[in-house]
């Protein structure tokens, strides 16, 4: 009887610590990557674009070419850091508080200012919805956004 009791006790623990493990996992990437700008000493620019579970394929297509442009016109501040593109499920365990955060009533692409860790200033790009279907226009805006903004003190 003590080697059945013995083993059912080692399943039971292992499945204890599966079940941990698997939350951890699932809740700390998340955590860590919105706490990458939080480590980045200096300044940094967030741009995110938030989105939920169920998405459209205009909803797709934003954040396609928002990040295409970021990618693109914005290399060497991405490469040193100081620019970070990040797409967030604002529905997933520990991103709701962004709806809040930022007012955010539908997909949104969002500028974030970091300086040292601190938030600072934000903005919602809320026109990137009127220009989706003319892509160098949304190309242009979110260029000219990112860069004015990336340029303020």
């Amino acid at each position: 009887m003590n080697v059945k009791r013995m083993i059912t006790m080692t399943l039971l623990a292992f499945v204890v610590v599966s079940l941990i493990w698997l939350i951890v996992r699932e809740v700390s990437p998340k955590r860590a990557e919105t706490d990458a700008a939080i480590a980045h000493e200096g300044r940094q620019v967030m741009v995110y674009y938030f989105h939920r579970t169920a998405r459209c394929v205009t909803c797709l297509k934003i954040e396609s070419l928002a990040k295409q442009e970021v990618e693109s016109s914005f290399a060497a501040e991405l490469k040193r850091g100081d620019v970070r593109f990040q797409s967030l499920n604002v529905e997933e365990a520990g991103n709701e508080h962004f709806v809040k955060d930022y007012s955010l009533v539908s997909q949104s692409l969002v500028l974030v200012d970091y300086r040292n860790g601190a938030q600072g200033q934000w903005k919602n790009l809320d026109a990137v919805w009127d220009l989706v279907h003319a892509e160098e226009d949304f190309a242009r805006y979110v260029r000219d956004e990112v860069r004015a903004f990336v340029g303020s003190t």
